[in-house]
């Protein structure tokens, strides 16, 4: 599961954060997952779980996002979403389309407390 590397590399994220700021812990985490990234959100939340103890987010709520699929026509521009995994442009039938958003991992927002 590469979900563990990932919430390793996130809380390791969060750690540098928390230093910068000169907080002692991590409230919250608001993380965007795309329905194309390649990771389960039910993994990610418990591999979270299993890592962050000991940790500066070790009571830190993680907030998960879901960022759908949109893809745009090559052959007339239209941008849409695309429903089911089908790649296909609802205004000219064109399979030719470009993928512009669902692919996202990253942190959107972290929230520190200073104590």
């Amino acid at each position: 599961m590469h979900e563990y590397s990932i919430v390793q590399s996130l809380i390791a994220t969060c750690a540098r954060v928390a230093r910068e700021h000169g907080a002692e812990k991590i409230v919250k985490i608001h993380v965007t997952v795309g329905k194309l990234s390649g990771i389960d959100p039910h993994f990610l939340e418990q591999a979270y779980q299993f890592f962050r103890e000991d940790t500066v987010c070790e009571h830190a709520e993680m907030v998960l996002e879901t960022e759908e699929i949109m893809a745009r026509c090559q052959q007339c521009d239209h941008t849409f979403h695309v429903d089911g995994y089908v790649f296909v442009c609802p205004e000219c039938d064109s399979r030719s389309v470009d993928i512009t958003s669902g692919k996202t991992l990253q942190i959107t927002h972290i929230e520190v407390k200073n104590d």
